[in-house]
């Protein structure tokens, strides 16, 4: 449609708004005449007016004050009203608290007499399926869509903040908060896009900014499924809101395709962000009018006002390419906008550190500085293009001038030196592909990674990246920089294995992600018994191709294998594998180790997996004192063999804490850290030991440096933020993290004792149980001795109707012969008030050392004994109280 064309249109939408909505139709008609295509422009901008009119703009107060009684105070289905958070295009947003979990939620309703409108019923209900099946940090989560009478509603998580409306009535946003904000939202996008779905309605209105500076994206009313695997309904659903013709979404935001009523794809919400990037750039849209036709008209045809001459070079191409007229002109997808946003600010953020540190430097000091970067700049770094002008600059201009263009000059030519030289402190070894066929050697290329992670984690001036994140990455066919970008490295490590006849074929090669660049690798032909020094033989080429200044102690433990027996070797390499597979694989990982263990004794790593696997056990349901002689003679034997072996130095600080030695234990968790700063297994422990001495902001700020190491299993760190939360009695704040993470991976469920824990700490006694039960279930029923069982007695303690139960269940431990713990024990009594019971299986604890407990000091399930005199006698001597 041309620009004449569009104005004809705009001029006839214009005048048929003045008339009555009963006599627009034989108006059209008669200055329409034959032009069924003008006509339908035409039509179609009257229809979404009246629909923008009528529904969006409105302020959605009047509509319900005019249309529906107010809800608060009501109850429908298990939500009780609190009060009216706002209101939008598809209905009002009330404050409620679900009365099951009590917890506050937003929920969102749609009210009576626009639900019986078919088609505002069907795009609430899209809202809802398109919203639920994205589960991300940045994209507000879905709980639940349902009907109660006529009413119909859509409850998600409770938002605390502002929109991001709100945040520009005070003006345009600063340089730095503009870009973050952008960032964020392009993830949304991304995530949103990859599951298939195009948002088509970006706003100010539906970005919430939390009080952290958490962005949100809300709103996937006009959402459009885009996935290929589709049942028919949705196939019908997606043709009647996407008719040609058919204009859906916010006048002003709209893409210029989105305007016309065409087919949009991902790039659309490309543009409809980009617009919101202008605004928070300027304080004031792109496209305006006075109409919506001619904002439409301004989106198709106008470019917007260039951004003020202020901006740092980079920011007005971002916001041009955003607002490209052609969808092909546009960034291709939000991971390639994400990758300019993240460049743009990694840059913006140097010059800013320059300007900051940088003195004022004499003349003769940059001419100098200039010489010396020419020439000793790379032979690929050459001068820029503008030198010759930069320098008739500074001879034919004031000095001070000059000075200014040659600092700039000297500044950009440094930076350029600088990045193309520094060394690489962060890396992140991804799986090794076993390129074999033969499963049977994921030991050598799973178990090859994980040493080498070991291996080069001990290194303090290096990041290395945890395997539960790195290896997230198994098998993907994403390229190098978006993988580094994901995890914040700028060194990848990968690798491959094969099999030539008896041979082994082992490749690796260490590529620097920024510019997509191999800094080394290499090929190793061994066979199948004789791969024992190829692991450090990479690490040693990674340490030095990284320009890592290694002290000659750290050469030596890079050098070392741990043994020189290559099937002592094979085997801890395939216990690694096991080790980290289903929680059934253990006596299998066991095996791998012992057999390691026998034919070199002198093996340290060795020893201390088969450490872990004891303590694991008998922090669990087995007994402690068959399993902890067993788990402290292996520390000891692995220290003897290597004191700076940092696992050995945590499994030592956890059979302290059974020692009541809370000193001693701290000292050996600093060590492992100090030892091997990327370990996670020492910093989630250390975290935890932390927590139950009640020092819970020193423990959450260590799972804070956790997750620096372990970007992209959120998922495990929200988990152990929950248990730590817990333990500080914020019950709310730790099933919000629970709920996050199940969001973040729907098929894994959290642990159902980890959510009952925290259910009973708020009294939600009912919930408990079910999840206790839940919990005794998958740990082989309740003819089975575990941890839940007792816990699920303690809970029916707390409901009436079940306290007979609770004894039932306690009888039937006692009667069982095999271990029970005592501290546990001691909970399910004093829940049902026998408190002489509990305190004699606290003592019981104390004299056998019971490792569970040293939960005494922060466990709210021990309440009810904090005031009796035995009670703080037995915390004194433990060490948890003075």
């Amino acid at each position: 449609m041309t620009p004449e064309r569009y104005q004809q249109v705009g001029k006839l939408f214009d005048e048929a708004l003045e008339r009555p909505q009963a006599e627009r139709a034989e108006w059209l008609r008669q200055n329409c005449g034959t032009d069924e295509e003008l006509r339908a422009a035409v039509e179609n901008l009257l229809a979404h007016h009246s629909e923008a009119d009528a529904f969006l703009s409105r302020p959605a107060l009047e509509v319900a004050a005019a249309q529906a009684p107010s809800l608060i105070g009501q109850q429908l289905g298990h939500y009780r009203i609190l009060s009216l958070l706002g209101a939008g295009g598809m209905g009002e947003v009330y404050l409620a608290e679900d009365a099951t979990l009590r917890r506050k939620i937003a929920l969102k309703v749609l009210p009576a007499y626009v639900a019986k409108d078919q088609e505002h019923l069907r795009r609430f209900k899209q809202e809802a399926l398109a919203a639920s099946a994205l589960n991300h940090p940045n994209i507000v989560t879905i709980h639940e869509f349902g009907t109660a009478g006529d009413t119909h509603f859509l409850v998600t998580e409770l938002v605390e903040g502002e929109t991001l409306r709100d945040r520009l009535r005070r003006g345009a946003l600063s340089l730095n908060a503009a870009l973050d904000l952008t960032q964020q939202i392009a993830t949304a996008l991304q995530a949103a896009h990859e599951a298939g779905i195009i948002h088509r309605d970006i706003k100010p209105e539906n970005v919430m900014v939390r009080r952290d500076g958490l962005v949100k994206v809300l709103d996937f009313g006009l959402a459009k499924l885009t996935n290929t695997r589709r049942d028919d309904a949705q196939l019908d659903d997606e043709r009647h809101s996407t008719e040609a013709g058919t204009v859906l979404g916010t006048v002003a935001y709209m893409s210029p395709e989105q305007a016309r009523g065409q087919r949009v794809d991902a790039r659309s919400d490309l543009f409809s962000l980009g617009v919101v990037l202008y605004e928070m750039f300027t304080g004031s849209r792109p496209f305006n009018g006075e109409t919506p036709s001619h904002i439409i008209v301004a989106i198709i045809e106008k470019e917007p006002a260039p951004l003020s001459h202020s901006f740092p070079a980079g920011i007005e191409p971002l916001v041009k390419q955003l607002l490209a007229k052609e969808v092909a002109q546009r960034y291709p997808d939000a991971r390639a906008l994400l990758a300019e946003v993240k460049k743009l600010q990694q840059r913006l953020a140097f010059e800013s550190e320059i300007v900051e540190t940088k003195p004022a430097l004499a003349i003769s000091e940059l001419e100098t500085l200039r010489h010396s970067v020419k020439h000793t700049a790379p032979a690929s770094t050459s001068p820029s293009p503008g030198l010759a002008g930069l320098l008739r600059l500074a001879q034919t201009h004031k000095v001070r001038s000059a000075m200014l263009v040659l600092v700039l000059f000297t500044l950009v030519l440094s930076a350029v030196y600088f990045f193309s030289n520094r060394k690489i402190d962060s890396i992140a070894v991804l799986p090794f592909e076993n390129r074999s066929g033969n499963p049977e050697l994921a030991y050598v290329s799973d178990g090859l990674s994980e040493s080498l992670i070991d291996r080069l984690s001990e290194l303090p001036q290096l990041k290395v990246i945890s395997r539960n994140s790195s290896f997230k990455f198994r098998g993907a066919n994403s390229d190098l920089r978006n993988i580094a970008s994901q995890l914040g490295v700028r060194a990848i490590l990968t690798g491959s294995v094969a099999q030539v006849g008896e041979d082994l074929v082992i490749r690796f090669s260490l590529v620097d992600a920024s510019n997509d660049q191999q800094i080394t690798g290499g090929q190793y032909q061994r066979k199948a018994n004789n791969i024992l020094r190829v692991q450090n033989e990479i690490a040693q080429a990674a340490s030095e191709k990284l320009l890592l200044k290694l002290t000659d102690s750290q050469s030596k433990r890079l050098a070392e294998s741990g043994t020189e027996n290559s099937d002592a070797y094979r085997y801890y390499l395939s216990g690694l594998v096991e080790l980290n597979g289903p929680q059934d694989a253990r006596s299998k990982a066991l095996e791998y180790f012992e057999q390691a263990e026998a034919l070199d004794p002198n093996f340290a790593a060795a020893h201390a997996e088969i450490a872990w696997i004891y303590w694991e056990r008998a922090n669990g349901n087995d007994n402690p004192h068959e399993l902890l002689p067993k788990t402290k003679a292996a520390i000891e034997r692995a220290l003897a063999i290597d004191p700076d072996l940092a696992k050995a130095h945590v499994l030592r600080a956890m059979v302290n804490e059974c020692e009541f030695a809370w000193a001693d234990s701290e000292r050996e968790y600093l060590r492992a850290i100090e030892l091997s700063p990327n370990l996670a297994f020492a910093r989630n422990n250390y975290a935890f030991f932390l927590s139950v001495m009640g020092r819970q902001d020193d423990a959450l700020a260590e799972l804070e440096q956790l997750s620096i190491r372990d970007p992209i299993n959120r998922r495990l760190t929200l988990l152990y933020r929950g248990f730590i939360l817990t333990q500080a009695r914020k019950f709310d704040d730790a099933l919000q993290a629970y709920q996050e993470a199940q969001a973040l991976e729907p098929r894994k469920e959290v642990q159902a004792i980890s959510l009952a824990y925290a259910y009973a700490g708020k009294g939600l006694y009912s919930e408990a149980a079910r999840y206790y039960q839940k919990a005794v279930e998958l740990v082989g029923g309740e003819n089975k001795y575990s941890q839940a069982l007792v816990y699920l007695a303690a809970t029916y303690a707390k409901i009436p109707e079940k306290r007979s139960q609770a004894q039932v269940i306690l009888q039937r431990i006692e009667a069982r012969s095999g271990y029970a713990s005592p501290a546990i024990l001691a909970v399910a009594y004093a829940a049902l008030d026998n408190n002489d019971k509990a305190l004699e299986l606290l003592e019981r604890a104390y004299l056998e050392r019971d490792l569970l407990l040293r939960y005494i000091k922060t466990g709210y399930e021990y309440d009810g004994l904090r005031a009796d005199p035995r009670f703080v006698a037995l915390t004194k001597r433990s060490g948890l109280s003075k």
